[in-house]
């Protein structure tokens, strides 16, 4: 790794806060994802229904979250947002600890904590090019990436567990306090912030941010190409992770086998990660990410026709090696394209309209496993994948170089 990132003392203490966050994350998310099992008898439909949710609001407020970024103090919504998000799931301990937990509880809940969670990630988004040189943009995302899916190793064979020994409303107890840490770190993190920042905000400006958003967007045929594509890929791919758990309850695996499910994953997202600064030298951006799709693609197709565990989790670390390669490059090829005073609103609408269609989907997964063996989803699922990379390597406007730092939002 370069020695001027492990210098940086924002950066680090950015990377200390978001690493223990998401260790925290991880036992959420094995003792949500289980409660709700519980909860609902295993339907199918409830946990498309949860995602559904939070896929739902990440599109509505993903909107309006970019440009919130680029007018206000990056800093203090990070902050906010992390104290915010950490009382919700403290709510939640309490509820399971007093027994009064329920389905729609989890639907409350998710819908809060899914209105909350477009902020930080816009935010987070534009931030990071304010801690570290443009040249080392592809590393630092690469470092935190791979840092927050080592402790999501860690975290889901320790939630098992845990649910398993003390209770799963010790797990909500563990990620409401590492919220709180991680708002903690954020205070001594020292942002370079635009002069636009500093004016005096205005609701009008907001809007203006948000139709000069538009516009950048409808304007190039490569941002418009890139989100509509990214829909098609996000529509397809939707089912996945809601179903993982019923595909745990399969092969016979309770809390423990879920969360071991989950850390091959991160294993294979850390491996990726990792290894991004490399790839980055010998790839282009848009190849990289067609890559990490077919990659994917084929993963999801062996967990279809996978007849033991360990085919499985196998397959499971590839998945997780595919959504790193395909994601990576298009945050870092963002963060260094767009102007820094436009970069939330662009990448809000590019990213927001990739998701637009996940709830849809999402909720007709639900559905539809209530009906069809879960083998043939995930098989029909990896095949559409792999077809979709294929139209992608095809697409004139992917095959095209992209412009200099101005290309996006600067000169438009």
């Amino acid at each position: 790794m370069d020695k001027s990132i492990w210098k940086n003392k924002s950066f680090i203490f950015y990377l200390i806060a978001q690493s223990i966050s998401s260790l925290g994350d991880g036992f959420y998310l094995i003792a949500f994802m289980w409660l709700a099992l519980q909860l609902s008898g295993g339907k199918g439909l409830v946990l498309g229904g949860i995602f559904s949710i939070y896929t739902l609001n990440e599109v509505i407020f993903g909107f309006i979250a970019g440009p919130i970024a680029d007018k206000f103090n990056k800093k203090k919504i990070l902050i906010i947002v992390d104290i915010l998000r950490g009382a919700v799931v403290l709510f939640l301990f309490i509820l399971v600890r007093l027994n009064m937990v329920t389905v729609v509880h989890l639907f409350v809940i998710i819908f809060i904590f899914s209105v909350f969670s477009p902020f930080f990630h816009r935010t987070e988004f534009t931030i990071i090019p304010q801690l570290v040189p443009k040249e080392l943009l592809l590393k630092a995302n690469g470092v935190i990436t791979g840092a927050r899916r080592l402790m999501q190793v860690i975290s889901p064979g320790l939630g098992g567990i845990f649910i398993g020994l003390v209770g799963i409303e010790n797990c909500f107890l563990i990620d409401a306090i590492t919220f709180f840490f991680s708002s903690f770190c954020i205070i001594f993190v020292v942002v370079q912030y635009a002069r636009k920042e500093t004016e005096s905000i205005k609701v009008k400006s907001l809007f203006v941010n948000i139709k000069e958003g538009y516009r950048i967007l409808v304007g190039s045929s490569f941002l418009l190409t890139l989100a509509i594509y990214a829909a098609c890929i996000n529509f397809l791919g939707g089912p996945i992770m809601p179903l993982l758990p019923l595909l745990a309850t399969k092969y016979g695996m309770e809390a423990l086998g879920y969360g071991i499910m989950m850390s091959a994953l991160s294993i294979g997202l850390i491996a990726s990660s990792f290894l991004i600064g490399f790839l980055g030298k010998i790839l282009r951006r848009i190849p990289m990410v067609l890559t990490g799709l077919i990659i994917s693609a084929i993963a999801v197709f062996a967990m279809g026709i996978g007849f033991v565990p360990i085919i499985i989790l196998i397959a499971l670390f590839f998945l997780g090696a595919g959504i790193s390669l395909s994601n990576l490059p298009i945050t870092t090829l963002f963060q260094e394209k767009v102007s820094p005073d436009k970069l939330g609103v662009v990448s809000s609408f590019v990213f927001t309209i990739a998701q637009i269609a996940m709830p849809i989907s999402i909720a007709l997964s639900g559905f539809l496993v209530d009906i069809l063996s879960i083998s043939i989803i995930f098989t029909a699922v990896g095949i559409m994948l792999l077809i979709s990379a294929m139209i992608g390597f095809a697409l004139p406007q992917f095959k095209k170089p992209i412009m200099g730092p101005t290309s996006f939002g600067a000169d438009v």
